[in-house]
């Protein structure tokens, strides 16, 4: 798979220039896998071993098991950017593996390589694996669980291979259709495939539950639902993304700004700005020039018996990157700018304060745009 995701995670390496993350979800999946491979595939294969044995065969097994997802999401990561796709981040996480690409292939054939080096990887894993059961250097412990991951490394290319977005099977799909439907349309379908097979993924968790198959039946309900919003949500992303094409920031920003001066307290742009306005956020100013920027959330980190001794420069953002954008720039970059910091952004040129971006004006300017093109 290459999606994102993003917070509570942990980074543990950097290979190849990309930082590689475990998000807090993976310890309870790795301590699943063990648990159920120590308490049953094992003893099942391997009777008349020693506990010990079981439960250290299982963890070897988990940890290389999330080796070769990182081998996976690897091979996404490395095909991508050889490409000229910037990778922001590899995340080991409860279904697996995701590779964070900063932006989506510009034509159907990259996706379709993007996509299609993740099972290969897995299916070379599982030959490799079924090689090394093989040999007898390895000896009965070794070649008992190399058994299990080529069987599991195969299960995994299987898997990813369903046409069903956003799994690489699904992106090999969108594709290949490319070319005929544009990049909207094929997600459309590949989405849709993805929604159906999330479906069958929840409806099949629910018969194993009837069934009295607990763990397998939520796993599956799991899954599905992840699966279902990853395919809704990359489908809106792509909308998004054909819908702004080519719009600048100045197409949505509010032009008639309120401002806060600088050396008032804390407490008095709460009461008379705030309060009065209902507005999320405000250009800071100091006599003609504009200083920085003073969000709601900045006044809720003083509680309220400090703020009248809190001045505004006090819990601003100053100007800086973070906060400016030009009114040239695309709107789809502004609006990555903003997801990543105070939720909006002064819009100024040449030093002069020119409007304010917001993601309701963005949402506003959004609404309007469709019904014009109904």
């Amino acid at each position: 798979m290459s999606q994102s995701l993003n917070a509570g995670t942990l980074r543990i390496a950097r290979i190849f220039g990309v930082p590689v993350y475990v998000h807090f979800s993976w310890v309870i999946i790795l301590g699943l896998i063990t648990w159920t491979l120590a308490t049953g595939y094992f003893p099942a294969h391997y009777p008349d071993l020693p506990a010990s044995s079981y439960w250290a065969k299982g963890l070897v097994a988990s940890l290389l098991f999330f080796v070769s997802i990182l081998l996976h999401e690897m091979g996404h990561a490395l095909v991508a950017l050889r490409h000229g796709i910037g990778i922001r981040s590899i995340t080991l996480f409860i279904f697996g593996g995701v590779a964070q690409m900063e932006k989506d292939p510009e034509d159907g054939w990259t996706e379709f390589k993007i996509a299609a080096i993740g099972p290969v990887v897995s299916l070379a894993l599982a030959g490799l694996f079924h090689l090394a059961a093989a040999t007898p250097l390895l000896g009965d412990s070794g070649r008992a669980v190399a058994r299990y991951l080529a069987l599991i490394n195969l299960v995994l290319a299987c898997f990813n291979l369903v046409p069903a977005f956003p799994l690489d099977g699904g992106r090999l799909l969108r594709g290949l259709l490319w070319k005929q439907a544009g990049k909207l349309g094929a997600t459309r379908i590949a989405a849709g495939a993805g929604t159906f097979f999330a479906f069958f993924l929840i409806g099949s968790g629910a018969l194993s539950l009837l069934r009295g198959d607990g763990v397998t039946g939520v796993w599956y309900i799991l899954m599905g639902w992840f699966l279902k919003d990853a395919a809704s949500g990359a489908y809106q992303g792509v909308r998004l993304d054909e819908t702004l094409q080519g719009v600048a920031v100045r197409d949505a920003m509010l032009v008639e700004l309120a401002t806060i001066p600088a050396h008032i307290s804390l407490a008095d742009a709460a009461r008379d700005h705030f309060l009065h306005s209902g507005y999320g956020g405000f250009p800071v100013v100091r006599g003609e020039n504009v200083v920085g920027l003073l969000c709601l959330r900045d006044v809720l980190r003083f509680p309220p018996e400090e703020r009248d001794a809190t001045s505004v420069q006090g819990a601003m953002t100053p100007v800086g990157e973070s906060i400016v954008i030009g009114p040239d720039a695309p709107l789809l970059a502004a609006m990555a700018k903003m997801a990543q910091g105070a939720g909006r952004l002064l819009v100024m040129q040449e030093g002069r304060l020119v409007g304010l971006l917001t993601m309701s004006s963005v949402i506003r300017h959004l609404r309007v745009r469709e019904e014009l093109s109904r």
